[in-house]
């Protein structure tokens, strides 16, 4: 069972306001002696005592504890959560962390409020938020939003702005979007990419893979008989793979057609030639994400506000697009992302393995 502040008080022999004034910011200036806060905080060591975060609220104190709302598993959540606990970390803070899926989201929150968080930070949130999801009276931040409606997330519609516009930089005159498929609204990435266009008075067509059965052969085809010099993909893995097929159908990269993907996956470095990307800025939509947390504490601000911030993205430069090739300058990374092996299993519903 774990140390509580009785039991410290029990073994002492004091009261438990003076175990609590001895172990609260140190002790200083209560009227504990200085000989009774050292062996409270002593034997609170010894014993491994840990506060508890919800009794320490209803003294109006700060249990220094945030929950977060998260469902790692892709490359970029799983890099915005880790980022995230560390900036928190590295601010005193614990991270609490709970899984969640479509239709939880206001039951964990409770749950969450009810282990005595100072506020909450919701990822890739799959319902699109509001008042009548009644969660609770604490500090809550969204952050990366796939329904609509967030406090922060990166800018998607400059994302695709900035990959369109750099291949017309190049001196295309046309440059396809190519996506998974479109869903009932148009993305904001395809805005984007419709923006630059349209601002440069060029045009494009829109290509689902879909549509085609995800098939190389028929994708190979349609370029051609589009005469396609330049393709913005909806992703780097997209990007990727697409690459890789049009040079197995003898299509040059770039000199045939130009690729640029987006996201900034850490593999884009070794593709060749290396995968021109817009690279959503991790780090920074962290660290917005924390200050932003920790602002409506201290501010005491509660409740959905989604504030509508956003991050600009960055193009990273490689060959892929036209531009004079990157060649990578190290042979190996400590972090990597994407795995193959869980690539088939989720996707493919196969075994990578023979067997």
């Amino acid at each position: 069972m774990p140390v509580t502040l009785k039991d410290l008080a029990m073994l002492i022999g004091v009261s438990r306001q003076a175990v609590a004034a001895a172990l609260e910011d140190g002790g200083s200036g209560s009227r504990v002696s200085a000989r009774t806060r050292e062996k409270v905080r002593k034997l609170a060591r010894e014993l491994n005592y840990v506060p508890n975060a919800a009794a320490r609220k209803l003294r109006g104190g700060s249990g220094r504890t945030v929950g977060i709302l998260a469902s790692p598993g892709m490359a970029l959540a799983n890099a915005v959560y880790a980022e995230v606990c560390q900036i928190l970390r590295s601010r005193g803070y614990t991270c609490l962390t709970v899984d969640h899926a479509m239709g939880e989201l206001p039951t964990l929150c409770h749950q969450l409020s009810a282990c005595g968080v100072d506020g909450i930070v919701v990822m890739d949130a799959g319902e699109v938020p509001g008042k009548a999801l009644r969660l609770p009276d604490l500090p809550i931040v969204f952050c990366r939003g796939r329904a609509g409606g967030t406090d922060l997330d990166v800018d998607k519609e400059l994302t695709g702005c900035l990959a369109t516009a750099h291949l017309l930089a190049h001196g295309h005159e046309r440059v396809h979007y190519l996506t998974v498929s479109t869903g009932p609204g148009t993305s904001l990435r395809q805005q984007g990419w419709a923006r630059a266009l349209k601002e440069a008075g060029r045009t494009g067509m829109v290509i689902e893979l879909r549509k085609l059965d995800g098939s190389a052969e028929r994708l190979d085809a349609l370029l051609r008989r589009e005469k396609a010099t330049a393709l913005f993909c909806s992703n780097d893995f997209i990007a990727g793979k697409v690459m890789r097929v049009l040079t197995d159908r003898n299509w040059r990269i770039p000199d045939d057609i130009a690729v640029v993907g987006c996201d900034g996956h850490s593999f884009v470095e070794f593709t060749r030639p290396a995968l021109t990307s817009v690279i959503q800025p991790v780090h920074a939509l962290a660290e917005r994400c924390a200050d932003m947390l920790l602002e409506r504490i201290e501010r005491r601000i509660h409740g959905v506000i989604l504030e509508g911030a956003v991050i600009p993205p960055r193009l990273w430069i490689g060959g892929s697009c036209g531009c004079p090739d990157r060649k990578p300058e190290t042979v190996y990374r400590l972090d990597t992302t994407g795995n193959l092996e869980k690539d088939f299993r989720s996707n493919l519903n196969s075994s990578l393995w023979p067997d």
